[in-house]
């Protein structure tokens, strides 16, 4: 009782901290306070990674390789307008593939049919955008597909594993899904089709969107595993 008492003070902590200073690095991406904004980048995904230890009843590789990508991918990201930006695309992409087979490792039962359907109206809007960009070179526009099919991907499993069996776990990733959709189109927009540099309002919304994208996929992640745990042991409990 103890225990678990301590637990649950320490992550409520870490879940003040974790949105505190996601506010601070909203406001400082918004007025460019660069050194802080780098810091934090690092620093969010090790309190989320922390609130998934302390909570995980599985302590599941994939979701600390996960985190890890996102902090590399954060430092990368930070440099935009130099080669290391293109190491953390690399970095991302990576990070998509592995939560696309945590997903599928949480989820029961997959009608592969049912998630290509799904995954069709995203691909249909993303593949729009990228035929409206113009003067990219081969690399990044084969890097946009991939990225566009990764995350129709998310979005057409998230949706048919919502309504196929509406949970707690499941409302979990459909928010998340439809928060990274919300922020591949911040990315886009502002990468592509926003010339002028003075719309600095785009990075503190993705920043927002991130903050949240990542923290509702740890809730799904944690309600995932903890609907398992309970499953194994009524099933270890049967006579």
């Amino acid at each position: 009782m103890f225990e678990t008492t301590s637990k649950n003070k320490i992550s409520y902590a870490f879940n003040i901290a974790y949105f505190g200073l996601g506010l601070v690095q909203t406001i400082a991406e918004l007025f460019e306070l660069n050194h802080i904004a780098l810091t934090l980048r690092m620093v969010l995904p090790i309190l989320l990674l922390s609130l998934y230890h302390i909570n995980s009843t599985q302590k599941n590789i994939l979701f600390y390789s996960i985190m890890g990508l996102l902090l590399l991918s954060n430092i990368l990201f930070f440099y935009t307008n130099q080669p290391l930006f293109f190491y953390g695309v690399l970095a991302f992409l990576l990070l998509r593939i592995l939560s696309l087979v945590q997903i599928f490792k949480l989820t029961k039962h997959i009608n592969y049919l049912h998630i290509t359907v799904a995954t069709f109206p995203f691909l249909l809007i993303f593949f729009y955008l990228i035929s409206a960009t113009n003067e990219i070179s081969e690399l990044e526009f084969n890097l946009l597909i991939v990225q566009s099919i990764l995350i129709s991907l998310l979005g057409g499993i998230s949706v048919v594993n919502y309504f196929e069996n509406d949970n707690r776990q499941h409302s979990w990733l459909l928010i998340s899904t439809l928060l990274f959709v919300g922020l591949r189109f911040i990315v886009f927009i502002e990468r592509y089709f926003i010339f002028n540099a003075s719309l600095t309002i785009y990075r503190p919304i993705g920043i927002i969107l991130t903050i949240f994208a990542f923290y509702t996929f740890y809730k799904y992640v944690i309600a995932a595993e903890s609907e398992q745990h309970k499953h194994n042991t009524t099933k270890n409990h049967e006579p």
